[in-house]
């Protein structure tokens, strides 16, 4: 049947396949979003409602087989899947870069039976959670922040009870600037939207001019770059309070 597209992820698919300048917005949604998966968590094969996958959790996938070599078939939406199973299987819905990393080492193909699609290599995989693929290069660490920015950031975290830890790393896009500039990664469980209008009306009034990207932090479900952030050590903690004693 005809391709028609049901989200982001496969929207940015289909523009990949047709330019290659778009090929950088559809490796970061294949990270950011939850791909589906034909298998089942051990001790959880008739979970009906939502859950976390745990350390010690063991999947158990359902590989596919070309040419004599298994690969692990992933898909954007259920309408993919049912294209290649035909019948109702158990399966589960991961994040994408939680996936992959789960299952780092094997080939991984998006939509097999799909029109459009695309087949990760074992080399190709380990790029994209390095950050190498689509022309993306990551520099990590303290080297080369910019301290007014790092200050203004700081100074208005402070106020804000609702931010736990900030880091920062230096990122160059291919296919953007060929200077590197930062990329800001906030954990919080506060509002989002208020707090980037805050972090924009800091920046224009402190480091007016100044290139730099944020990303929202989630440990439980990684996305975008959390994994090269969350290897720098942050440029802001927040102090927990002083425990009083009687």
């Amino acid at each position: 049947m005809p391709f028609i597209p049901e989200n982001e992820l496969e929207r940015a698919l289909v523009a990949a396949a047709q330019s290659r300048e778009a090929a950088s917005d559809f490796y970061r949604l294949l990270l950011e979003t939850n791909l589906l998966v034909l298998g089942t968590v051990e001790g959880l094969e008739n979970a009906s409602e939502q859950f976390t996958l745990g350390p010690n959790n063991k999947l158990n996938l359902v590989p596919g087989t070309k040419n004599g070599s298994q690969y692990l078939p992933v898909f954007s939406s259920r309408t993919r899947m049912q294209d290649y199973i035909k019948q109702e299987s158990k399966y589960l819905s991961i994040n994408g870069r939680a996936l992959l990393d789960l299952t780092r080492g094997a080939p991984v193909t998006l939509n097999p039976a799909s029109e459009y699609g695309k087949e990760l290599s074992v080399r190709e995989v380990q790029q994209l959670l390095d950050g190498t693929a689509g022309g993306e290069r990551i520099i990590t660490g303290g080297a080369g922040y910019p301290l007014p920015l790092v200050h203004a950031l700081t100074a208005l975290f402070v106020t804000r009870p609702d931010i736990e830890n900030a880091w920062m790393i230096q990122v160059t896009f291919a296919d953007r600037a060929k200077e590197p500039h930062p990329l800001v990664g906030i954990e919080t469980a506060g509002d989002w939207p208020s707090l980037l209008q805050a972090i924009q009306a800091v920046a224009e009034s402190q480091v007016p001019g100044m290139v730099f990207d944020i990303q929202r932090v989630d440990r439980r479900s990684p996305a975008g770059m959390t994994g090269a952030l969350l290897q720098a050590a942050p440029f802001y903690q927040r102090r927990p309070p002083d425990l009083a004693f009687n």
